[in-house]
């Protein structure tokens, strides 16, 4: 290595700068295997049922026979031949509204009432247990309730019997067209139709047809 005269730190030359001493390099990590992307953990049992239960509410119509309803609190005299609507309460539970059978708000007719916890005469109806108040463990009724429904009505959230409704035939979200025939004849409703059989008093078959089938 050349030093100046003066015996001090050679000049710097741009073309040969010198190479930094081997500690001051950094240092490359060495390679390793890659890291593997995060299982996604399992579906607990809550969230399956959840997606299950979307599904068979996407399915629609299939699903009115199998509602099960319990209303604890109190409750007001009701009887066969009687209609009312169902809503939501606090706590998860239902209650009923008595109403005209003209009115379009009633959606449910009291085909029979049977005391205690019982089963209706038929797997098509909604059965409505009445508990004295909020602490009974024991039903003292069981409502029997059918669609209050004529032919030429159309209804919408056929699968939810506090939100079911009438509505016009024309309005968007109207999901099924009813024919309703006296007696016991499911073979009149087509295959796409869901048919539904009370015993009543009278005895009669509901068919409820998608929209969209000779709607």
């Amino acid at each position: 290595m050349t030093t100046t005269p003066t015996g001090g730190t050679p000049e710097y030359d741009p073309f040969n700068p010198p190479a930094p001493p081997p500690s001051t390099l950094p240092s490359m990590p060495e390679a390793g295997p890659p890291t593997p992307f995060p299982k996604p953990r399992p579906l607990s049992v809550a969230a399956r049922v959840a997606i299950v239960v979307g599904v068979v509410a996407a399915l629609g119509l299939g699903s009115l026979a199998a509602w099960g309803i319990t209303q604890t609190g109190r409750f007001t005299s009701v009887e066969a031949g009687k209609c009312l609507y169902l809503t939501d309460e606090a706590g998860g539970s239902q209650s009923y509204t008595t109403a005209s059978c003209t009115s379009s708000r009633a959606t449910f007719r009291v085909d029979e009432v049977r005391t205690g916890s019982a089963e209706c005469r038929g797997a098509d109806y909604v059965q409505f247990e009445l508990y004295g108040d909020s602490t009974s463990r024991k039903a003292q009724k069981t409502l029997c309730l059918a669609l209050n429904v004529e032919t030429g009505d159309c209804l919408r959230d056929v699968v939810h019997e506090t939100r079911i409704a009438k509505v016009r035939c024309t309005d968007i979200t109207a999901e099924a067209r009813v024919l309703v025939m006296r007696g016991s004849s499911e073979s009149v409703c087509s295959s796409e139709d869901t048919a539904l059989h009370y015993t009543g008093p009278p005895e009669r078959t509901v068919c409820l047809r998608p929209t969209g089938e000779n709607i």
